[in-house]
């Protein structure tokens, strides 16, 4: 047991110490992913399930829906569904649905198959674009305009109704701002 106590001690020190200073790393990420809100979306490429490469600036035209997700995440695990869901009914109104795993690769794919969920998924196993985006806590969504702006970003689970609603909002300030240069 002595020979331990040096390590134990060590580690109740690093422990007070992450406690009195309070460090949280929600605001850091909170702070990078707000701050790209009326931005242009960092562009990225990121493989597919079918090895394909998939680039954010090919999607310019559609509102676009960034889910990033990891299968440790139960939040995640359990918004999949639904954003399997919305991929399906969104994309004939110019809308792609893009689920980001921030995991490996293998597990997630592997998740996917056990859920038989088929999801057009992109993989980030080495969280390149999450840090990019400032998705480092999970899940993170950004909602982006036809234009690649990002127009909002959520932290924690959206249904599919907050989902909706967000892209419903992007659909109606682009009715109004058409109906604007009409007249």
């Amino acid at each position: 047991m002595r020979r331990h106590t040096p390590i134990v001690l060590v580690i109740v020190v690093a422990c007070a110490a992450f406690a009195a200073k309070k460090i949280d790393p929600v605001p850091a990420a909170k702070a990078k992913a707000e701050s790209l809100i009326g931005q242009p979306a960092p562009d990225f490429s990121l493989p597919n399930a079918a090895g394909q490469t998939v680039r954010l600036a090919d999607l310019r035209g559609k509102i676009v829906v960034l889910a990033f997700w990891a299968t440790w995440c139960p939040p995640c695990r359990a918004e999949m569904p639904g954003l399997t869901r919305l991929q399906k009914q969104l994309e004939p109104e110019g809308v792609a649905v893009i689920p980001i795993a921030n995991d490996d690769p293998v597990k997630a794919r592997d998740f996917l198959a056990q859920k038989k969920l088929d999801p057009l998924s992109l993989f980030d196993g080495n969280r390149t674009v999450s840090r990019l985006y400032g998705a480092n806590v999970l899940p993170r969504t950004f909602i982006l305009d036809r234009n690649g702006v990002v127009v909002s970003t959520h932290l924690g689970k959206m249904s599919e109704a907050d989902v909706r609603r967000a892209v419903v909002e992007i659909q109606r300030a682009e009715m109004q701002e058409h109906e604007v240069l009409k007249n």
